[in-house]
């Protein structure tokens, strides 16, 4: 009988951009991933914030199909979280009975979301910024070598007269010079290494228990989680100088001693390798919602979630959305907004909805939208709130301000000759008042969206055609009317990105103009979309720009786009990753 020969070969899963073996799966690009592919995935700006566990992670659901044994009762499965002592219990652990218990489940799926954004940032931000001062200071041994070939040659020029006696130290010299800069080299690195061996380690521990309750609750309780902020920073490579003139003293006490400069700089990552402009706009994404056919102002909550303020015409009111745009649905709405086809509502750095609503109050919604807190009560009939932005960089929140038509406040018409800003505390204190000249209300004209450059200057769209930005101190720097052209401008809603540029919408043309931060027109960001561009947003976490665009005067629904304009330097070069699978 002839034996029947067993196959050896085994499938191997390989990773969707590389031949290498996959580890990871990326929920958002259905992409199989390896981990270096992995490494790089979240590097990219517009997909740094996408889930990505381990493979496993691909077919798990959210019913536990293993069950965790309680440690102490070893034949008992733990069902329950105690949270006044923020630990995983089950039935037989009597000392936790009189103490507030949730569902396991429950209590993994908050405890979950709640630190989602600190692994995130060990992911897309620490790892980042170490793997960037790394590669850094590598590049630092190769200047050090140059630095010093270009010493010993100043060392020969100056010491022509003493060449023999140099003939004799110059060897010494060098290894004392190699060894003080060598070693401060290598302290440093030993640091970063051990600063990337720390998040690494955090990160394979999250890896390994995110989908086991128990062990992920008790992972976070008893580790303190690396900040952004612990990144260390070290100083710039130091100097090495000789004096001009010399005489045999000099040059006896210069060869004995060496003197080190510190540069006063100290690295940063964040600020060596910032974004960059791309060619032209990249579509990533395009939402159309069918169910909301009027809306005019969004604002990014997150890579997939927004609020658009949408009008409603049997109440003359607006309601507020929070669209899910990665699964088309509605998360959650606020009625009662003031109807004022301008910029109602903004988002703190929390992530905290603020808006106006319809009787002039600033109110704003927690995050787990339950709770409504007035912000700033009504200031009077004189003057009321026509829009707002929450700083991301102070806090502060500015209020574009309107007079009302003295004639019409029976039906609450603006005065649209007059306006101005104001700006508050997070507390809900006026600290400023820009224009501070009360007569030169004047400058802005009925203010409907109002913005903050990186550089703190106010960026206001007026409803006369033209764009205002005053300084933070509320000095007048320019106001933009249209391109040099003479086209002139419909202003619509503007936002800034991160390098500084302003971005209006034109209502006339359905452009988007790109401003520099002086206001020099720089190009048409787009003007392909097929209906008009009727509001925008830049999330600032993904550097990504949201465009809704719609057909005002037809029964088609708004359409939401996600535009790639600017993109972050790769760490390591030679590696090239598409910014979408």
């Amino acid at each position: 009988m002839e034996l029947q020969r067993i196959s050896s070969q085994v499938s191997i899963k390989h990773c969707s951009l590389c031949p290498g073996t996959t580890e990871f799966y990326c929920h958002d690009c259905k992409a199989d991933l390896c981990r270096p592919c992995k490494e790089m995935h979240v590097d990219i700006l517009d997909i740094k914030y996408h889930k990505v566990t381990v493979y496993s992670g691909k077919i798990t659901c959210k019913s536990f199909h293993e069950p965790e044994m309680c440690p102490e009762h070893w034949d008992q499965v733990i069902e329950m979280y105690c949270e006044n002592c923020d630990l995983p219990v089950c039935f037989h652990c009597s000392k936790h009975r009189q103490h507030k218990q949730q569902n396991i489940g429950a209590s993994y799926e908050r405890k979950l979301l709640q630190s989602n954004n600190s692994f995130i940032n060990i992911s897309c931000q620490n790892l980042y910024n170490a793997q960037v001062l790394l590669t850094e200071l590598k590049s630092d041994f190769t200047t050090y070598h140059k630095e010093m070939r270009q010493f010993k040659t100043a060392m020969l020029t100056m010491s022509k007269s003493l060449k023999d006696f140099m003939d004799n130290v110059q060897g010494e010299l060098k290894l004392k010079c190699k060894f003080i800069l060598v070693c401060r080299l290598g302290k440093q690195k030993m640091k970063l290494k051990r600063n990337i061996a720390k998040n690494l380690k955090y990160e394979h521990r999250y890896e390994k228990s995110v989908n086991k309750p128990v062990q992920f609750l008790r992972f976070i309780k008893t580790v303190h989680l690396p900040q952004i902020q612990d990144t260390p920073r070290l100083s710039q490579h130091c100097l090495l100088s000789l004096t001009q003139k010399i005489n045999m003293g000099d040059m006896l006490k210069l060869l004995s001693e060496i003197k080190i400069t510190e540069s006063g700089k100290q690295r940063r990552a964040e600020n060596k390798l910032p974004p960059t402009l791309m060619a032209s706009p990249l579509l990533l994404k395009s939402v159309k919602e069918t169910g909301i056919s009027d809306y005019y102002h969004i604002t990014s909550v997150e890579s997939d979630r927004i609020w658009v303020s949408e009008y409603v015409k049997l109440l003359y009111c607006d309601k507020l959305i929070l669209i899910d745009t990665a699964k088309g649905e509605t998360i959650e709405s606020v009625e009662d907004v003031l109807e004022s086809h301008s910029g109602n509502h903004t988002i703190n750095s929390d992530r905290e909805l603020i808006y106006i609503d319809n009787h002039f109050n600033i109110r704003k919604l927690s995050d787990d939208m339950k709770t409504t807190t007035l912000l700033i009560d009504n200031p009077g009939f004189s003057w009321v709130p026509r829009c707002l932005y929450s700083s991301p960089s102070s806090g502060d929140l500015l209020v574009g301000m309107c007079r009302l038509d003295s004639r019409n406040l029976i039906t609450c018409r603006y005065d649209t000759h007059s306006g101005k800003i104001m700006r508050y505390n997070n507390t809900g204190r006026h600290t400023q008042t820009i224009p501070a000249n009360n007569a030169n209300n004047m400058l802005y004209r009925d203010p409907h969206y109002i913005t903050e450059n990186n550089n703190g200057d106010v960026v206001v769209s007026s409803n006369y055609h033209a764009v205002v930005v005053t300084s933070r101190e509320g000095v007048h720097r320019f106001s933009y009317k249209g391109p040099p052209s003479g086209s002139g401008l419909c202003s619509g809603a503007v936002c800034t990105d991160a390098l500084f540029h302003i971005l209006v919408c034109d209502l006339e043309s359905n452009t988007i103009h790109m401003l520099s931060k002086d206001g020099e027109f720089l190009k048409y960001l787009l003007t392909k979309e097929p209906y008009g561009m009727i509001s925008l947003s830049f999330d600032h976490y993904t550097h990504c720009l949201w465009v809704e665009s719609a057909a005002r005067r037809t029964w088609m629904a708004s359409k939401l786009s996600v535009y790639g304009h600017i993109s972050r330097h790769p760490i390591m070069l030679g590696n090239n990753i598409p910014l979408c699978v």
